[in-house]
């Protein structure tokens, strides 16, 4: 796995772990907006990184000679 690759993993896991924080700011009291388009954005980059870190490694694969 390439630098890049571990950066974009390591990008969506915090991406990950900010939206539990936010669906557990709920019970903290942040607005239910707020919590909404928070928890969608980081969903948004988790999965954005995800797969380009994805296609990074096939074409990796598919580049080897």
């Amino acid at each position: 796995m390439s630098a890049f690759q571990s950066v974009l993993i390591t990008v969506s896991i915090i991406a990950l772990i900010i939206m539990v924080l936010l669906i557990l700011g709920l019970s903290w009291g942040i607005s239910f907006q707020a919590v909404a388009v928070g928890g969608v954005t980081c969903f948004a980059i988790a999965i954005a990184s995800t797969v380009i870190a994805l296609c990074i490694g096939v074409v990796g694969i598919f580049s080897r000679d």
